[in-house]
């Protein structure tokens, strides 16, 4: 019998897999071909839980609100608990289980990016990403202070091949009272305490310089990563060593911001608008894991992955790293 919000660990790996009946019940507008109503559109924020971040534009200034009584009009961004949460913040204890198992303590939320349903993620204006990402800075700083989180997982999904279920842009923050298993095999590779030396940097300083570099910003910049796992996947990160999000100030957000909105133009370009997840990679609340050079990967789905990469981890690349560098930026508009 399946357990409602349980996290399950792989008999011999540190595989996770999260248990959520809750999932099955989001609205499908992809299956419903648009009819269905979007929850996500201006004039229907009764159809969501009550927004507890709200950013609304008030002349030069950008004020930060929360639902009443009534929902807060003429939004710009808005953030909210999913309704349909793969985690729950309900501490209720399950049942002896067969093998190792415990409840999928958490919390998600969604960031609605922009009030324009008709647009992609790679058509939002540069100053609708930077309002986007200090909602996400925001709300990531609040989930790490409650209690029993240890982790804030960041993403997008968009597009039905990467798992959206609504196609109005939005971006997603789910919690984990553990660093996942991903997380730790990066902060063993990439944290050198030891020589006192980030090996991300080590990276950035070779790829900036190199075949794979698609953008350099003022601050951040984007790159075909060497062993990529995605066709035309890249990753934007900062080129001065940060451990997260939260230590990147509102001029570093813009920056970031642009190289999203120029990569993300790009990809479309190239592709034709295909669908992408975006993840963020940042440090656990808990240091003593290590820290992270965080950053943002991208994933586009070009190929589908089959039985090598499913089964033995093993990943076919049909476009090298390199050649993808050099077609996106060929069609980054500066």
């Amino acid at each position: 019998m399946t357990i409602l919000g349980e996290i399950r660990k792989d008999y011999f790996t540190n595989r996770l897999v999260i248990n959520s009946e809750a999932r099955a019940k989001r609205p499908a507008e992809f299956v419903a071909k648009g009819k269905s109503k979007c929850a996500f559109c201006p004039g229907r924020e009764s159809l969501t839980p009550p927004a507890e971040l709200v950013l609304v534009e008030r002349k030069d200034a950008i004020a930060v609100m929360v639902d009443q009584v009534e929902p807060v009009k003429n939004w710009t961004v808005r953030a909210f608990a999913n309704k349909f949460p793969a985690v729950s913040p309900s501490k209720v204890p399950l049942p002896k289980p067969d093998f190792d198992a415990e409840p999928a303590y958490g919390f998600q939320y969604v960031i609605v990016a922009t009030p324009n349903h008709k647009l992609s993620f790679h058509q939002l204006p540069v100053r609708q990403w930077h309002r986007a990402l200090t909602a996400f800075q925001e709300l990531t700083k609040r989930l790490l202070h409650r209690e029993g989180v240890q982790y804030v997982y960041g993403f997008i999904n968009q597009g039905e091949q990467a798992g959206a279920s609504l196609s109005h842009p939005h971006l997603q923050l789910l919690t984990l009272s553990a660093t996942p298993p991903l997380i730790q095999e990066e902060l063993k590779g990439m944290d050198g305490l030891a020589s006192n030396t980030c090996k991300l940097c080590t990276v950035l300083e070779k790829e900036l310089n190199g075949p794979r570099l698609v953008l350099k910003g003022e601050q951040f910049a984007a790159f075909t990563p060497w062993a990529s796992t995605h066709a035309y996947e890249f990753w934007i990160a900062p080129i001065v060593h940060q451990t997260t999000i939260l230590e990147t100030t509102s001029k570093q957000l813009a920056n970031v911001s642009e190289v999203i909105r120029s990569t993300l133009s790009a990809l479309a370009r190239v592709l034709h608008n295909p669908d992408f997840n975006l993840v963020f990679h940042i440090s656990p609340r808990n240091h003593t894991e290590g820290k992270l050079h965080w950053h943002i990967e991208v994933y586009p789905h070009v190929t589908k992955w089959a039985g090598l990469e499913r089964g033995a981890r093993v990943y076919i690349n049909q476009v090298t790293p390199e050649e993808a560098a050099r077609k996106l930026s060929s069609r980054i508009r500066h």
